[in-house]
């Protein structure tokens, strides 16, 4: 009776859905269903929404006692869209689409699921199609034979490496061609299939020199690749609309043109020329590497649709870290680039939502800020010791614009709910930052604890002294103020069995 409602419901919008390929306006897609011999203990089914230029959007749901969920999300185009529980599987969606999806919970492996899969509601056929495609892309030994992909990178030289390349695509081509012949899916899905298996080709081209030196242990000076390796990336040209349905890959090749091909090429600029050092760093002012970024993506850049993702790109990855100087200093530049409403107005968006947290940050009411001036590491540690005196602390140092610290945030909001009430306290120790930044920070994050803001002679400090020579960093400290263990291993996701332990001693 309830997949019944839930059925009907989709129908009901379904029938309001009009003109999917209007990329100025965006539409509610829902994807509702039942995950079936589901674990109540892992009660969440996960979506990640690919967004061209604009990084994945992360919604996580709730299933009900029968294992029903309902997602949604506003899209102006195209798309395929992540759902995991155990692992995932990718459903193609367009914008108004209502999407109806069951699969089985109780398997391990994504092959197992994708079989178990069935569709209802819009795009039936398609995402039945699409199904099949990954269950044949997945069962391939071209997709789970990782040894030899590391082998290939580890023992092959660039030349050789570009050979093993071809005859991996050409295993694509083979996969592709026997889809489109046992399956016979509609154009849109063989655009998207294509583009999937050839992203594989692109991602290990433009890892393999970084993957290359680390296999076999070698610096820039013993060894490298020329800026016209990375020619190889343009083969992937022209970038079109009707590739928008394959938003995973399409996202991916817009990374890895805009650091693989545009970044190298800006490193060749004779601007930059007087500021490299020995060690093949840049030392230049931010304001010269702020103008070559934003100029050097408009030079280098050849297709003009790219090119605007890829400038939406570096503007939203400052936006990740509430940073909009680069945006406000060249926003006339950048609004004369970017012209598709779907890439220029969630920034927009974006940028006024962070503009307000700057100027009136919305901090959680149980949120303690503390800023210690003139203080050495020592006297900090020993003042947020005394004010949690017999009490585990566990510490995490963070900043602003670290991506993975600010990762692991929710799990350490989720791991504060769990623990509420006993006797662990949850500091937060913001390095090397921005104040403004970390106050606008917190606003978004809404993360309560007691929060210390660094400035940089004490970040320096609290880095030498502590021994914390990267982030995120974690310290658990016992009652009787000692510190236990520290590290970057100390995730909120993996360390409650040692907190609980420590509450017990």
């Amino acid at each position: 009776m309830k997949k019944a409602i839930y059925l009907l419901i989709i129908l009901l919008i379904t029938s309001f859905t009009n003109n999917k390929n209007n990329y100025n306006v965006p539409k509610k897609v829902i994807i509702a269903g039942k995950v079936l011999n589901f674990n109540p203990e892992n009660p969440k089914v996960h979506f990640s929404v690919n967004r061209l230029g604009l990084g994945s959007l992360q919604i996580h749901e709730d299933l009900d006692s029968l294992g029903y969920f309902t997602a949604s999300f506003l899209s102006y185009t195209a798309s395929d869209v992540w759902v995991r529980y155990k692992t995932n599987f990718l459903v193609l969606t367009h914008p108004g689409d209502s999407i109806y999806v069951e699969f089985d919970g109780n398997l391990q492996q994504r092959p197992e699921i994708l079989k178990s899969i069935k569709f209802s509601g819009d795009a039936v056929s398609q995402n039945q199609d699409a199904a099949k495609f990954q269950l044949m892309y997945f069962s391939n030994p071209m997709y789970y034979d990782w040894d030899a992909k590391s082998k290939a990178v580890k023992e092959l030289d660039m030349d050789k490496y570009l050979s093993y390349l071809d005859s991996m695509q050409n295993i694509r081509d083979r996969l592709y061609n026997k889809f489109v012949s046992d399956v016979n899916p509609n154009d849109e899905t063989k655009i998207w299939a294509k583009i999937y298996l050839d992203e594989g080709y692109y991602d290990a081209l433009a890892f393999y020199p970084a993957d290359h030196s680390r296999a076999n242990k070698l610096n820039n000076k013993e060894w490298s690749v020329p800026v016209s390796y990375y020619d190889n990336l343009k083969k992937r040209l022209p970038i079109t609309e009707s590739m928008f349905i394959s938003g995973y890959a399409l996202s991916n090749f817009i990374n890895r043109f805009h650091y693989n091909y545009v970044r190298n090429n800006l490193l060749e600029e004779p601007e930059l020329e007087k500021y490299k050092l020995n060690n093949g760093y840049i030392a230049a002012p931010q304001n010269v590497l702020d103008s070559l970024t934003v100029f050097g993506i408009i030079k280098h850049t050849p297709d003009p649709l790219l090119k605007q993702m890829v400038l939406t790109e570096l503007i939203r990855q400052n936006f990740d870290y509430s940073d909009i100087k680069l945006f406000e200093k060249y926003r006339n530049v950048i609004e004369s680039n970017i012209k598709y409403p779907f890439l220029i107005e969630p920034l927009l968006e974006k940028y006024n939502q962070i503009k307000e947290q700057l100027e009136n940050p919305q901090i959680a009411s149980d949120a303690m800020l503390q800023k210690i001036a003139n203080s050495s590491a020592k006297q900090i540690m020993d003042s947020l010791m005394s004010t949690n005196k017999g009490k585990v602390i566990y510490i995490d140092c963070w900043a602003t614009w670290c991506a993975p610290c600010r990762a692991e945030m929710p799990y350490s909001k989720e791991l504060m709910r769990k623990m509420k009430g006993q006797d662990v306290a949850f500091v937060y120790m913001c390095l090397d930052s921005e104040e403004k930044l970390w106050k606008a920070c917190l606003g978004e994050l809404q993360l309560t604890g007691q929060h210390y803001f660094l400035t940089k002679e004490q970040s320096t400090d609290i880095r030498k002294v502590f021994e914390v020579n990267g982030i995120p960093h974690y310290f658990l400290i016992n009652k009787k103020g000692i510190i236990v263990e520290k590290g970057t291993h100390l995730r909120p996701k993996y360390v409650e069995e040692k907190i609980e332990k420590l509450l017990k001693e």
